[in-house]
């Protein structure tokens, strides 16, 4: 039997759309509910942005390292990576969702140049995290946890 062009687009399409679902589902949290509830919440659900996990290091056994970008806005691509790190037991949800709303907020503000360097946490930034329910909760459990965090 002969599939139309059309038959092949859709099923195409669908494909990709469950990739882009799988690769949103962790281990322990779904970023792509994460994104869903925030948008709805707190961006009246303007926010259009793939979101995803970061791919884990395969094969090498864990290490500490001295920094780690949580996440990361892709603003001309309309993309968030979330560091694979946060998919743990020990993470608290809010902590993940404080990260993905911070993400967030990079895709719906503009990047200012200012001296010649591109400011991207302005205080109207920094005014619109604090409105997320548990960002203090979540910058203090950060500061207690990021050494934990550090071991990928």
């Amino acid at each position: 039997m002969r599939r139309t062009i059309r038959t092949r687009v859709r099923e195409a399409s669908k494909r990709a759309v469950a990739r882009v679902i799988h690769k949103a589902r962790g281990d322990i949290y779904n970023l792509q509910k994460i994104f869903d509830k925030l948008n709805r919440r707190y961006f009246n659900n303007e926010i259009v942005a793939t979101i995803e996990w970061g791919r884990r290091r395969q094969g090498s056994s864990k290490r500490r390292h001295e920094t780690i970008i949580m996440g990361r806005c892709f603003i001309e691509d309309k993309f968030i990576r979330v560091h694979p790190s946060l998919d743990r037991k020990f993470v608290p949800r809010y902590f993940v969702e404080w990260i993905v709303f911070h993400e967030m907020i990079h895709q719906k503000n503009p990047v200012f140049k200012i001296k010649g360097r591109h400011q991207f946490h302005t205080p109207e930034f920094h005014a619109e995290e604090a409105t997320f329910k548990h960002h203090l909760r979540a910058q203090q459990w950060e500061k207690k946890n990021l050494h934990r965090l550090l071991y990928f």
